[in-house]
């Protein structure tokens, strides 16, 4: 799943299409956004080796796991103690493990009511937006999306711009594309998409979560119809 616009990659046919042509393949999948968004059976996705991250889910930041199929060959990059199965050796974070797991556990608690309620506050944010001439979606926002995510590209101010004041609002959200205070850079996705380049720089991405409130998504549309059109105002011709 993309981090970006939410695109759901064809893991399945990717897989296949690798071990048709080279069986002896190793297919690893990055699946740090997707995990516990959806019922992942890398067995049957024909996945070698998976990783994940804690704080995608809730957990201790810093904690993660790499899924490994059974009897796949791989090199440990540190030796010493002979911890984790000889694989990576150190003293273990108990405490991050233990969290882990139990973010893993309530993940998956109650999952179908937890995605009806991601559908639900991404498409009441969609919906009220969809009308505003500045508000453009980058990528699908169906069922064949991720539940969580929204790319918005909003015409006419910088995506900095629009960060730093929601910021004021308690509204935080992230800049769509990398950007740093030196040597800005455009983000990859939307050029690959065909985003407009008057967009490029003008994307935030949203992102909800299971513990976030319709109430909150609505506070969020109403104060970016507020904002918008005053920082518009502002803009150089």
């Amino acid at each position: 799943m993309n981090n970006e616009i939410g695109a759901v990659e064809p893991i399945a046919e990717a897989a296949q299409m690798i071990k048709e042509r080279n069986p002896g393949t190793l297919f690893h999948v990055d699946a740090i956004q997707a995990y516990g968004k959806y019922i992942i059976h890398p067995r049957k996705l024909g996945i070698d080796m998976m990783s994940v991250s804690g704080h995608k889910i809730h957990g201790p930041k810093g904690s993660g796991f790499l899924y490994v199929k059974e009897k796949t060959k791989l090199k440990p990059i540190i030796y010493g103690g002979g911890q984790q199965k000889s694989m990576r050796s150190g003293t273990e974070n108990v405490p991050g493990i233990a969290g882990l797991g139990q973010a893993a556990w309530e993940a998956f608690e109650n999952f179908d009511e937890k995605q009806a309620h991601l559908r639900q506050l991404k498409s009441t944010f969609i919906r009220g937006i969809s009308d505003e001439e500045w508000a453009h979606i980058n990528g699908r926002i169906g069922a064949d999306s991720a539940p969580h995510i929204v790319s918005l590209s909003v015409d006419g101010i910088r995506s900095e711009v629009l960060l730093h004041a929601l910021e004021e609002q308690n509204i935080y959200v992230s800049a769509g594309s990398a950007c740093s205070s030196n040597k800005p850079a455009v983000s990859a996705t939307l050029q690959a998409i065909g985003v407009k380049r008057q967009y490029l720089d003008s994307t935030v991405r949203i992102s909800f979560s299971k513990d976030n409130t319709l109430e909150e998504v609505e506070y969020c549309v109403k104060k970016l119809k507020e904002l918008v059109p005053m920082l518009r105002k502002y803009i150089r011709h």
